[in-house]
């Protein structure tokens, strides 16, 4: 197996590594809850004393079958890795306790900075870690006007909410801290500011690349008459905008194609159009 094809296991292994890091040094320790299917695996966990990543497969049984028939095969098989390679993990490291903090905020903080590392690794290669992220794109299936972060948000506000009953609302409101400093460290793993990327490409197969594209990212692709400077051939340039965690995949598209391929990548300071602003029907099995 080359390299390009292990990078996505290895960063979501790390990526899950460092989020149970995150779940029992800093939110476990210091009774934390967390929005998704991990935070309804621990409200079971501080009140029966369960094992967090056991319940989170159990619990994310039903939302993959779910996503199975909602969402397509495709969607289901590359977040199927990341649930399962956290899950394990977190019971791994379970042993792996420290004293509560005295400084109450210090948990939330690092917690969710790790946290955010992790999921940022995981989502920076096209993975997921299941759970809230398969129920929000199923919900926004049946309601195409409403944004897929406003699903998440009130996925996990409201497992939080329903959390104060269990760890107080004080935990709960540091809690919140922890999820907002995790999305923050998320977005500035996947890009910074910016979330796509306009490619361009020059490669002598261009008809290749472009059907490559079109069946594995379903990304619309512009074919550019050019000249060689030096060589005064005529060809095409193709230009693809695709969203920063797909840059990955493009390259491997193109390379495996024509490993001699010349590409440039750009940040495009704003991208309006279907799969972009608003979702692409045709896109829906194939996003992370």
């Amino acid at each position: 197996m080359t390299w390009q094809r292990l990078r996505p296991f290895v960063f979501i292994t790390i990526g899950g590594f460092l989020y149970s890091i995150a779940v029992n040094l800093f939110f476990v320790s210091n009774k934390l809850a967390q929005g998704g299917v991990t935070g309804i695996s621990l409200l079971l966990h501080y009140m029966f004393n369960t094992p967090v990543g056991l319940f989170i497969i159990l619990l994310n049984i039903p939302v993959f079958i779910l996503g199975y028939i909602i969402l397509g095969k495709g969607f289901l098989l590359r977040s199927a890795y990341g649930m399962i390679a956290v899950s394990v993990l977190i019971d791994v490291t379970a042993s792996w306790k420290v004293p509560p903090l005295e400084n109450v905020i210090l948990a939330p903080l690092y917690g969710g900075i790790i946290a955010g590392i992790g999921m940022g690794l995981v989502f920076r290669v096209g993975g997921t870690l299941g759970g809230g992220d398969i129920i929000a794109r199923v919900l926004q299936q049946k309601f195409h006007n409403i944004d897929l972060g406003k699903f998440l948000f009130g996925i996990d506000f409201t497992i939080i909410a329903i959390s104060a009953l269990v760890v107080t609302v004080e935990k709960a409101m540091l809690t919140i801290v922890a999820v907002y400093v995790a999305s923050r460290v998320v977005d500035l793993i996947l890009s910074g500011s910016q979330k796509q990327r306009s490619v361009i490409i020059i490669s002598s197969k261009p008809d290749e690349i472009t059907a490559q594209i079109h069946q594995h990212l379903v990304r619309g692709v512009t074919m550019l008459h050019s000249m060689g400077g030096y060589s005064r051939r005529e060809g095409e340039v193709l230009l693809v905008v695709v969203q920063l965690y797909e840059m990955d995949r493009l390259r491997r598209i193109v390379s495996e194609v024509d490993e001699r391929a010349f590409i440039l990548a750009f940040e495009a300071k704003e991208v309006q159009g279907e799969g972009f602003s608003f979702p692409s029907p045709a896109r829906q099995h194939l996003e992370p």
